[in-house]
């Protein structure tokens, strides 16, 4: 993996905030801090704990914590009492270019505020601002969600529960390590092999298949019958994608264009 790759986790607690028990579903963060040769130095973890009316916080709920492993990490974020109650599950972010200085830039600045200084900070924001700066991408914007889990479920990524984030980040080196090991010829022959079959397809034309990361894209000409109207080529299209998708834990983005089958060479 890239020397400045790492990764990044997104926590939600689906009961109420400890200070506020109308507010369910708050979220936590954590991110990896790697040395300049790629290795893995310490976690960084926190939250902000809603407080007050809505969903303002105060600054005296602002709290971080350094890790040096998995399981520390998990016992951290797990329950620590009354004012702190544990997060049930997460979702973790591969990522092939961080910057932790950034990230750790605004948690200093957070954690620098006296706790009697009246702040009025979404948590979800604050959230999202560290997770940014780390180098996660396309992060939902926060406005519009009345309860912080909704936020978490428009992430994309499997939602685990926290006591087996352990066993989680094994099967994701797993299948990373098998990514790595695939060929694109062998990326394009599986993926031939999953559009012919789907209801619809006539013939397959030229197809690109190209890396993110420790993942693929491919880029697929489907030929259809040229009596389909534009919205049922659309829509082969989109259950072509689908099932490349579905049946392919290797391809991360699909792209399907659809000609007519007299016209495709």
């Amino acid at each position: 993996m890239p020397l400045n790759s790492g990764r990044a986790y997104v926590f939600v607690r689906w009961s109420g905030s400890p200070f506020n028990t109308l507010r369910l579903g708050d979220v936590g963060w954590a991110f990896e801090n790697n040395d300049r040769l790629g290795r893995f130095n310490c976690f960084y973890c926190g939250a902000t704990e809603s407080t007050g009316a809505g969903s303002a916080a105060r600054s005296g709920a602002f709290w971080y914590e350094k890790c040096f492993t998995i399981p520390e990490l998990i016992k951290t974020m797990s329950n620590q009492g009354p004012g702190r109650p544990g997060y049930d599950e997460v979702k973790v972010f591969e990522l092939d270019n961080t910057n932790a200085d950034l990230a750790l830039q605004v948690v200093a600045q957070r954690s620098a505020l006296p706790d009697e200084m009246p702040v009025r900070i979404d948590p979800l924001d604050e959230t999202r601002e560290i997770l940014t700066r780390y180098g996660v991408r396309g992060l939902p914007n926060t406005k519009g969600f009345s309860a912080p889990f909704l936020w978490y479920n428009m992430l994309p990524g499997r939602s685990v529960a926290l006591r087996k984030l352990a066993v989680h980040l094994f099967e994701i080196r797993v299948i990373r390590d098998r990514r790595a090991s695939t060929s694109p010829e062998e990326i394009e022959e599986e993926a031939r092999g999953i559009a012919q079959n789907v209801p619809g397809v006539m013939n397959l034309g030229e197809c690109f298949v190209g890396r993110s990361g420790a993942a693929f894209v491919v880029g697929l000409n489907v030929a259809v019958s040229p009596d389909l109207s534009v919205r049922a080529g659309y829509g082969i299209a989109e259950r072509v994608q689908q099932a490349i998708r579905a049946n392919s834990s290797k391809i991360l983005h699909v792209f399907i264009q659809i000609e007519p089958f007299e016209e495709l060479e």
